[in-house]
């Protein structure tokens, strides 16, 4: 049985999805502050729903405090607020995703298990496939430890911007469309293309931190992108 962390200080909330969750065998481990929550927050927990609007120690300090000790747990963030820019705040300190309330639970449930799915994937506690190193130019990539590094470095990357990482490198030289990447890497016809964008954004920022070094992620007008390296792969 899968194992969920469901934060927000609205309890009918809380209990709404552990009841729903319960049905598709996922067990939620109620939280009503953050506090709380990362109190509670320990390695069996396989994904986070965090309500950024809590008193006191909100979903967005939370969700820093997290990735500061991890970047592989999945979060979903929730919010009553639909501002855009809510959700690029959310997804820029390191959530996974954003749902806004009211929401359709078969939504959430649909999303909570496309991003379990990748974390068991790409979890090496989870999944122990060979140990695939890909490198190229002074980035090395880790493919089952969920690593990354650049020039020795550790780059923290959260489990979807890896996946994406991995998705690109595994296509390189083939210019995907942002509908291809969107169902491809989040399996799911939940999200926009504006989602990729952010995401790339964010791959950008955090592994080519100059504009020569964007030549790895290429725009193509009205396209998409491609990735464009020589890449070097071996075993560990």
């Amino acid at each position: 049985m899968h194992k969920i962390l469901v934060v927000d200080d609205e309890k009918k909330i809380v209990h709404m999805i552990s009841e729903f969750m319960k049905i598709y065998e996922i067990q939620v481990v109620p939280a009503y502050s953050g506090k709380e929550a990362m109190e509670k927050l320990d390695p069996s927990i396989q994904l986070i729903i965090l309500d950024i609007n809590m008193e006191s120690l909100n979903g967005i300090e939370v969700c820093k405090k997290i990735r500061e000790a991890s970047n592989r747990i999945p979060i979903i963030f929730l919010s009553s607020n639909t501002a855009q820019c809510d959700k690029i705040l959310g997804l820029g300190v390191g959530a996974d995703d954003y749902i806004t309330k009211p929401f359709d639970p078969l939504e959430l449930v649909a999303r909570v298990k496309a991003h379990i799915r990748r974390y068991r994937d790409y979890n090496p506690n989870v999944k122990g496939d060979e140990n695939k190193i890909i490198q190229f130019d002074d980035i090395v990539v880790y493919r089952s430890a969920h690593k990354v590094t650049k020039k020795g470095q550790e780059v923290p990357l959260s489990s979807t911007e890896f996946k994406l990482l991995l998705y690109l490198i595994d296509h390189v030289h083939i210019a995907m469309t942002r509908k291809q990447i969107l169902q491809d890497v989040w399996e799911s016809e939940h999200y926009d293309e504006n989602t990729v964008t952010t995401y790339v954004k964010r791959l950008r920022s955090k592994l080519f931190d100059c504009s020569r070094d964007q030549k790895y992620i290429q725009s193509i007008r009205g396209i998409g992108y491609i990735f464009e390296a020589e890449i070097f792969e071996r075993n560990q």
